[in-house]
């Protein structure tokens, strides 16, 4: 599989509709591992019941609207959207969180079956809601109980597919969707995602945007609004909430977010830097365990990439695409894509 752990595949005694993943490590172990080595990847910040409440709670921030423009903006297209995709289609979505945008594709494609097949060709659409947090999956399976779907939860990183991928239906539409998209490697993503679409699947993702900027100064304006929106008290809490789950106090480190530029096939891109700073000596208990930190440590974290609009475009063509439909907003800050692997 990859460093996280072998994952093996189980049903959920208590729950026959979520297929859930069991990793040799618990979150713990792996949050351990990865401070001993001065990191934390993002997706340990979604890991359990508090970091599903947190990301919830960032979701809603009124000072953090990146998901939710990006919902918005699904809810004014999606029977635009829904013309593009034909009927009986499974859906696949990976990170699905509370599973709000889900509902609104899954509401439209269910009456697209209804209208293009008639009751005695009735095929039942299939939905298979994927996150790394169990909570998050029960969520998104109780967000749809009352729509006429068969319905599997799936416990698993998107690094499983090749694994996962034998679960699903086919063909399936599968959606990364709350600018999940921007969270990896652009080419790592997309090359993970065309190697297991079959023909006849479509992808779909949004993302929020670094609008193409006109002068110096409209560029400085845009970095300026992306560092206060990732800069905003409630992300740094987000992003902090590891360390003081374990027993350190707000004063004992900074977070730190930067814009940086790096060089990819396609040119310079524009990713996010984060870090957590040591101010002062510090320990947290992991079970049984204790990380000691010294003032001036640095603790990596993820990132995220703001690409414009053209750029997605160049590495969808470079990695084997071809766009089906695309959606952008009149400001040019945020877009949906509907794809498929170029024949």
């Amino acid at each position: 599989m990859n460093s996280r752990g072998k994952a093996i595949l189980e049903q959920d005694p208590e729950q026959e509709e979520k297929i859930i993943t069991i990793s040799e490590k618990s979150p713990e172990e792996k949050l351990y591992e990865s401070l001993k080595k001065y990191e934390l990847p993002d997706y340990l910040l979604y890991t359990g019941s508090g970091g599903a409440n947190n990301w919830l709670k960032l979701d809603g921030a009124k000072m953090f609207p990146v998901a939710r423009q990006l919902k918005v903006m699904l809810e004014e297209n999606v029977s635009s959207i829904v013309r593009f995709i034909p009927a009986c289609m499974s859906l696949v979505s990976v990170g699905v969180g509370s599973g709000e945008k889900e509902r609104i594709l899954l509401e439209e494609l269910i009456k697209k079956n209804r209208t293009e097949k008639p009751a005695s060709e009735k095929v039942s659409i299939r939905y298979y809601p994927v996150d790394i947090n169990s909570h998050f999956v029960d969520l998104a399976l109780e967000e749809v109980k009352d729509l006429p779907v068969e319905k599997k939860g799936i416990v698993a990183f998107i690094e499983d597919m090749p694994l996962l991928k034998k679960h699903w239906h086919l063909p399936v539409l599968f959606c990364i969707l709350g600018n999940t998209f921007c969270n990896y490697e652009p080419e790592f993503i997309l090359q993970l995602v065309h190697e297991n679409l079959e023909q006849g699947d479509l992808f779909f993702f949004d993302a929020n945007l670094l609008p193409t900027q006109e002068s110096g100064e409209e560029t400085q304006a845009a970095r300026k609004s992306i560092l206060g929106t990732y800069a905003s008290r409630e992300n740094v809490l987000f992003n902090m909430y590891p360390l003081l789950q374990y027993g350190m106090a707000p004063e004992d480190f900074d977070f730190e977010i930067l814009l940086a530029q790096v060089d990819s096939r396609i040119g310079t891109l524009c990713r996010t830097r984060k870090s957590l700073n040591i101010l002062k000596d510090a320990e947290i208990r992991i079970g049984t365990e204790t990380i000691d930190f010294k003032e001036g440590d640095v603790i990596r974290m993820g990132f995220t990439y703001k690409y414009t609009y053209g750029q997605i475009l160049a590495f969808l063509d470079i990695c084997g695409f071809e766009l089906l439909k695309a959606f952008l907003s009149e400001d040019r800050t945020n877009v949906m894509i509907l794809a498929k692997k170029r024949i």
